[in-house]
Parts: structure tokens; C-alpha cells; sequence
């Protein structure tokens, strides 16, 4: 374990920086696999489990509450401890009655925040890209590796996809994947930052300046501080119109 070229495991003191751990406790940390989630953006199902919420001792103890299917990411019981589980993704661990959603938190990373079970049965997820498929349906490919088709009337005159742009948000059913809501990214939306200096910083959306070329558009944000901040277009994720519509770590951590 931990030799030349192994591949399972990451060093601690490597291991990203969204990922919240003890860095100079032990050497080695559990590797999430490949999933729907960027690598430097998801959490193994086993350090969630036993560094976060304490449900394990030690590594086999969680690993054993994990194969037992007693943890459920998504509506789906993931039984392998390697799983990786990213930002708006819900657990629920019904022996205990709890549930939590995957969200950014200043000083911690992506952090599973407890919510309320009236919350659990739904996610947010971005749309990244749409395309047109077979039949003139359109396909909205989203954030955690979903791709949603929506069947048009008419593959002629496909109104029904104009509403969906990159950027929006979706509220989804977990795990059946029904539309609930739509969220479009627009001014007087609420904000959420992701990525980059302002990690974490929540707010309304006060402009969108788009600009020529990669990275170039800036979107403006006035946090609960009435602090106005400026992050990178790729960086903002819709969490309601005018309010947010789940509950934000700084209610519960």
C-alpha cells in the first residue's frame, strides 16, 4: 500500500484542497474512483462516512456500514466505499434519520450539510450543455453526469427547449429524475460560488458581464455581508430565484 505507482490511495498532504481532512494525521487517504464529478471536486463515500460524520471507528467499520447499503446518495444505496459524491449530491442514512446535501463551505471544502427530510427526495443540478438529438428532441447535459432528454411536439418548432440554457438550474426528483423546477441564471437570482478566491460566498446576483473569450465573463454577486464580489462565470451555481431554495451551510454548520 502507498508504494511506487500505487494508484488506489493519494497522499494526505495532496489530497485537494476542497476535500476537508486531517492532512498530517497518517500518510494515505482513500482515492475516490471516476465518476460524474470532477476528481479535485468529489469525496470518497468512505471519508464522508468516517471522517465527517462519524459513523465508523476505523476504515472497516465504515467500509461495513457502507456495504451494508445503509448509505444513500441520490435515492441510489451505494455500497462502494470508493464512490465518489460531489457538490448538490443528497445522502441519507435512514437508520439514523438524517440527510445531507453536498454543498461548499467556507474553510471546509465540499461538505456534506445536514438538511431537512422534506429536502432529501430533491437536487439542483446545472445544465452544462444541450444538444439536439435523433428525432429533434433536445438533451440537457448536466453537472453530475445526468442527461435529461426532453421530448418536444413539435422537432420543427421545439419551443419546449428554448426555456433551458447553459448555466440554468434544474430541480430534480432523486432518484427519478423529474423536472420540479427550473431556475434560469439571471440577475436578481440568488448565487452560489464554487470555485476560485470567493469559494463558498453566497448572495444575489447583481450583474452578468459577458465578454469575449475563455473564462473572460465575470459574474457579480452581493453576499448576506452586502459585500459586492466578482467571480468567474464557470464559478457561479444557481441556488433559487431570489432566495435559495435549499438549506445553506451557514444555517447548520
Amino acid at each position: 500500500m502507498g508504494g511506487k505507482g500505487n494508484t488506489r490511495y493519494l497522499k494526505r498532504l495532496a489530497a485537494p484542497k476542497l476535500i476537508h481532512i486531517q492532512r498530517k494525521i497518517g500518510k494515505f487517504f482513500t482515492k475516490a474512483r471516476a465518476g460524474p464529478h470532477n476528481k479535485e471536486e468529489s469525496l470518497p463515500l468512505l471519508h464522508i462516512v468516517r471522517d465527517i460524520l462519524n459513523l465508523g471507528a476505523n476504515a472497516r467499520e465504515a467500509r461495513k456500514i457502507i456495504k451494508q447499503g445503509d448509505v444513500i446518495v441520490d435515492g441510489v444505496p451505494r455500497t462502494d466505499h470508493k464512490f465518489p459524491v460531489g457538490i448538490m449530491d443528497v445522502i441519507k442514512i435512514p437508520k439514523m434519520d438524517k440527510h445531507y446535501r453536498i454543498l461548499p463551505v467556507e474553510g471546509k471544502g465540499f461538505y456534506p450539510v445536514e438538511i431537512p427530510k422534506k429536502e432529501a427526495d430533491f437536487k439542483l443540478v446545472r445544465i452544462e450543455n444541450k444538444s439536439t438529438v435523433k428525432g429533434g428532441h433536445i438533451q440537457l447535459n448536466l453537472h453530475d453526469g445526468r442527461n435529461l432528454l426532453l421530448k418536444v411536439k413539435d422537432p420543427r418548432n421545439p419551443e419546449e427547449g428554448k426555456a433551458y440554457k447553459t448555466m440554468d438550474v434544474l430541480k430534480i426528483s432523486v432518484p427519478g429524475q423529474e423536472i420540479k423546477g427550473h431556475v434560469p441564471l439571471k440577475e436578481g437570482s440568488y448565487g452560489i460560488i464554487i470555485s476560485g478566491h470567493n469559494f463558498g460566498q453566497m448572495g444575489t446576483i447583481t450583474n452578468i458581464n459577458k465578454r469575449f473569450g475563455i473564462n473572460a465573463s465575470i459574474i457579480g454577486l452581493k453576499n448576506k455581508k452586502n459585500e459586492q464580489l466578482e467571480t468567474e462565470y464557470e464559478y457561479m451555481f444557481i441556488g433559487g430565484k431570489g432566495s435559495s431554495e435549499i438549506t445553506l451551510p451557514e444555517e447548520t454548520v
